[in-house]
């Protein structure tokens, strides 16, 4: 029973250790953040020319693209149509010749005058 006791206290003392060196490491991390916090901001305006350069560019790459997109995108759409109503039809098809075989049997025949 002490063993366990001696263990639950060496774990609360390892939680107590990383718990004031996570503190001191978030400490550090507030103090960088504020003292870079110029050179981002500056950085960060340093690099919007660039950003909308290149969004202007993808915005003209992505118009010159739509176009084709679509076109494929409508064909896609047509041929799974198409496939889909064929999977639908292939299974009925020996009920259909079933149907037309009885039917074929059945029918009355023009009488010959």
């Amino acid at each position: 029973m002490l063993g366990f006791i001696a263990l639950a206290g060496l774990l609360v003392s390892g939680l107590a250790v990383a718990c004031v060196i996570g503190v001191v490491f978030f400490v550090l991390k507030i103090v960088f953040w504020a003292v870079f916090l110029p050179f981002r901001l500056l950085f960060k305006l340093m690099w919007v020319p660039i950003g909308l350069v290149m969004g202007a560019v993808s915005l003209v790459a992505g118009a010159a693209i739509l176009p084709i997109l679509l076109t494929v995108g409508l064909i896609v759409a047509v041929l799974g149509a198409i496939a889909a109503l064929i999977a639908l039809l292939v299974p009925a098809i020996p009920f259909i010749l079933l149907g037309l075989m009885i039917w074929a049997f059945t029918r009355k025949r023009p009488v010959a005058v």
